[in-house]
């Protein structure tokens, strides 16, 4: 009788540490993924009971090698090297991306423009960013560009899943928006596997997955704090940054920036420094972002109610102009505007 009790207790214990060992396995843990994508770092902070790094690496790895300018077997570069009137064939996905890019540029009136380019190379603010020895490029070179970054020049065909350009010099570079289409794809990924707590952020294009986050905001000026503002990114919502500090050179006392307007073929002059833009649409929330700098405070603001999303303007004089957001200030130099 005592030997069964001790046998019976042992496989009790046996099945209680069995027990324990599975619901150890089964528990979230907080995890942590880096690495370099998009032409820029990515992390991405998650809580789950399985290590989904690769997923996520191999995703952004497959969003850059479709859409990268520099990567050469990528959809975007076998356009940029295709003779004129030759179609290009394309995924399902690469044709959605494409499709809504250029859709993005017809709202926002080609302040945002994926077939900017040209312009971009003029001003040497392509990789590796050596912007032409800090010399702006002339009328006549600016001028040319231009021509060559126009939407137009390129067609969709969704009966083939292909895209043409009737101009060789015509090229897409989709930067302005495939971040934030990168960290939408993420964020989806992670909704899919059940994750329910991650922050993912893309060359800082950042998307909140089952909570809210709070977020802070770069200072796009001199300043002695690591950031100036914060405000809470709902749960599910992307925000995405553009400002004239990023990627810039001086030059006669002038200021040069990478934010291009194509109307103009130099950089953007507005009110507008810096925007950051939040939806739940990350290509949207990408392009707008560009698009508000280029337009200014009182015409990006219009757009952006019009696409329900919210944002927070910041203007030269450090007003600050609101969007549906509340923030909390934190460099006292930036004050809301009335």
């Amino acid at each position: 009788m005592r030997k069964n009790l001790v046998r019976v207790l042992c496989v009790i214990s046996v099945l209680l540490a069995v027990t324990a060992l599975a619901f150890t396995a089964c528990a979230p843990m907080e995890r942590n993924v880096t690495g370099f994508a998009m032409g820029s770092s990515f992390s991405v902070d998650y809580s789950f009971s399985s290590d989904l790094s690769q997923d996520i690496r191999s995703l952004l790895a497959e969003i850059e090698e479709s859409f990268s300018a520099t990567f050469d077997p990528s959809c975007v570069s076998r356009i940029n090297q295709a003779e004129a009137g030759v179609s290009v064939s394309l995924s399902e996905e690469e044709f959605f991306a494409l499709t809504r890019a250029f859709s993005l540029a017809e709202e926002t009136e080609n302040a945002f423009d994926p077939a900017i380019l040209p312009l971009v190379k003029a001003w040497g603010f392509d990789p590796p960013y050596l912007y032409n020895g800090k010399i702006p490029p002339s009328s006549e070179t600016r001028a040319s560009a231009m021509l060559l970054s126009d939407p137009a020049l390129f067609s969709l065909d969704e009966a083939s899943f292909s895209i043409s350009k009737s101009n060789d010099g015509a090229k897409l570079d989709l930067g302005g928006a495939m971040k934030g289409y990168a960290a939408e794809k993420v964020r989806d990924l992670l909704l899919e596997k059940g994750v329910s707590s991650a922050l993912v952020n893309v060359g800082r294009t950042i998307a909140a997955v089952g909570e809210d986050v709070p977020i802070g905001v770069a200072p796009p000026r001199e300043s002695a704090e690591d950031y100036i503002l914060s405000f809470v990114l709902k749960e599910g919502e992307i925000c995405a940054t553009s400002g004239d500090y990023e990627r810039n050179y001086e030059s006669d006392g002038v200021l040069y920036h990478h934010i291009l307007d194509v109307s103009t073929g130099a950089p953007a002059s507005s009110d507008l420094i810096a925007a950051t833009v939040i939806s739940k649409d990350g290509m949207l929330a990408d392009a707008y972002a560009t698009a508000a700098v280029v337009f200014g405070s009182e015409k990006a603001t219009a757009l952006l109610r019009a696409a329900g999303a919210r944002a927070i303007l910041i203007t030269r004089e450090k007003k600050l102009i609101l969007c549906d957001v509340e923030v909390k200030i934190k460099d006292a130099s930036y004050v809301i505007a009335a």
